[in-house]
């Protein structure tokens, strides 16, 4: 349960390099599914036959016990970067690297509200630390154990409920971005990463499904595995627009392959079917349209015995779990350039630690930070962090406390804040790992 001990928020760790990182993004493509994606074009009964036959569906006991307080409904959605069903031509081409079996390398918590009117993907990093019959474990690796291992770990740590289960793999990853005809993906700047096959220039730009898989995979830049999350969340903007496109369900042959593509790669607990996924999707299409807030767990990273693993920041990640577990909306933590555009101002209060921890955080989340040492008095925060608005940028000073779960408290009179500051920062007792 959310908070509960033991969990992954408390050990004693040391601090140690950075992280491995996620690898393909294959998860969104069940997302699409879920969230309405071909839904609006697929009512047509031979069409639902059609994706029903081509389905895989396991037994998943472990959702028995994990159901919701309300109707809100909570997906568990993965992706595997299993090789085993590319062709040669595709492994020759795409830069996947030498790797036999099945890893969960995308993790993503699906929450849709009760009344349909909100919906919430939040990406769970593969390296997230959990406690699995009492060991510290890495979230990914307890996919080893199959759909209900992860889903009794992720219920034990983080209270969160799942109603239903589904993973993708690779394989319609490609096929359904060839379907699409390419996506487009716009860069504020270049990418090269050789490992991961990307060489792009600055630029909106179409990408096919071999540069769509390098442009996800490339964890390029200072924040590594989170410049690759957010990376896939602007893919999975890109594909559900192109999913909803009126272009697309005007074509009932594309529709037709997709429906195809996506069945025929995805697999689902017993009790999943395309009329469910069909109905969740048609009640909530609107919202689809809108844009769907995507947001990441909020960590930092730490070495346990000699493993590199990201800690869940505990104020931060309990109060987003709280939001999804009663199916409420998540609240906005800005864009990424946003983020990047916002200056943080750190005051620790004499809390060495619980500052450098804080500081993490928010880097990896995106923010640009700046210590300022234990700051005046006036603004020291006792058992809770708290964030200071500045005037003028209240918008990325509630950016700021939606990641650290953290109240907002107004400047007191006559103080003048740090130039260049966006949001100050004061690092309470809660902050300490």
């Amino acid at each position: 349960m959310v908070g509960a001990d033991p969990g992954p928020w408390g050990p004693t760790v040391q601090a140690g390099r950075r992280f491995r990182l996620l690898r393909v993004l294959a998860a969104t493509l069940s997302i699409a599914v879920v969230v309405g994606g071909v839904a609006a074009y697929t009512s047509a009964q031979l069409l639902i036959e059609q994706a029903e036959t081509s389905l895989t569906r396991v037994p998943v006991p472990e959702l028995e016990e994990t159901a919701a307080p309300t109707d809100a409904r909570h997906f568990l959605v993965v992706g595997s970067d299993a090789r085993d069903e590319l062709d040669d031509e595709d492994r020759d081409g795409l830069s996947l690297g030498d790797f036999e079996g099945q890893r969960s390398d995308v993790i993503i918590y699906v929450a849709i509200s009760e009344d349909r009117e909100s919906i919430s993907l939040v990406s769970l990093p593969r390296d997230l630390l959990v406690m699995d019959n009492g060991r510290p474990a890495k979230l990914t690796d307890t996919f080893a154990g199959g759909p209900d291992e992860l889903i009794r770990v992720v219920r034990e740590n983080f209270g969160l409920p799942v109603n239903h289960y589904a993973a993708i793999s690779l394989g319609g990853f490609i096929e359904v971005v060839r379907t699409l005809g390419g996506v487009e993906i716009c860069l504020d700047e270049p990418l090269v990463d050789w490992r991961a096959g990307a060489d792009f220039e600055a630029g909106c730009q179409e990408m096919d499904a071999t540069e769509a898989l390098a442009y996800v995979r490339s964890r390029q830049g200072e924040r590594a595995d989170f410049e690759r999350i957010d990376r896939q969340h602007d893919f999975m903007r890109s594909v559900l627009g192109e999913l909803t496109d009126a272009r697309t369900l005007a074509n009932p042959r594309r529709v037709s392959r997709l429906v195809e593509d996506v069945a025929g790669n995805v697999t689902t607990d017993e009790n999943l079917g395309i009329g469910q996924m069909i109905g969740l999707a048609d009640e909530a299409r609107g919202v689809v349209s809108e844009g769907l807030p995507m947001t990441t767990v909020p960590a930092y990273p730490r070495r346990i015995d000699g493993i590199d693993f990201m800690i869940p920041y505990r104020p931060g990640a309990e109060a987003l779990f709280r939001t999804l577990i009663d199916g409420e909306p998540v609240e906005s933590r800005g864009t990424r350039d946003e983020r990047d555009e916002t200056s943080v101002v750190i005051y620790s209060g004499g809390r060495g630690d619980g500052a450098g921890i804080v500081r993490s955080t928010l880097q990896f989340a995106g923010f640009g930070t700046r210590p300022a040492g234990a700051g005046p008095e006036e603004l020291r925060a006792d058992s809770r962090t708290v964030v200071y608005e500045i005037p003028g940028e209240e918008d990325r000073a509630a950016w700021v406390a939606a990641t650290l779960g953290a109240p907002i408290e107004s400047l007191p009179a006559g103080f003048e804040a740090p130039e260049t500051a966006s949001v100050i920062v004061s690092v309470g007792a809660d902050a300490s790992g």
